[in-house]
């Protein structure tokens, strides 16, 4: 496992608290699901810029090991463990 896989797992761990804060129990499943792949992009792009690789094939290796990261431990971490679902609630700017 590379430098840069090893980080865009953190970076893919600890991205679904932080979603958490920007996402709204209002809006729709897709609409959702476009904001965690943007942000797991971003936070790809800036895990391969910060490894001092940001080439388009290590942009997609780390976009991708973060999108994993970040949507299995949503569903089998920090969701479970109401940790998420608590965010969002706390962070809900709307009915």
């Amino acid at each position: 496992m590379s430098n840069l896989e090893l980080w865009a797992l953190v970076v893919g761990f600890f991205l679904p608290p932080a979603l958490a804060i920007v996402q709204q129990a209002k809006f729709s499943d897709p609409v959702r699901a476009a904001i965690a792949f943007v942000a797991c992009a971003l936070a790809g792009a800036g895990t391969a810029y910060f490894q001092g690789d940001l080439t388009g094939r290590r942009f997609v290796e780390a976009g991708l090991v973060v999108l994993v990261a970040a949507v299995s431990t949503y569903h089998g971490f920090w969701k479970p463990v109401a940790v998420a679902p608590a965010i969002e609630k706390a962070t809900n700017f709307g009915s």
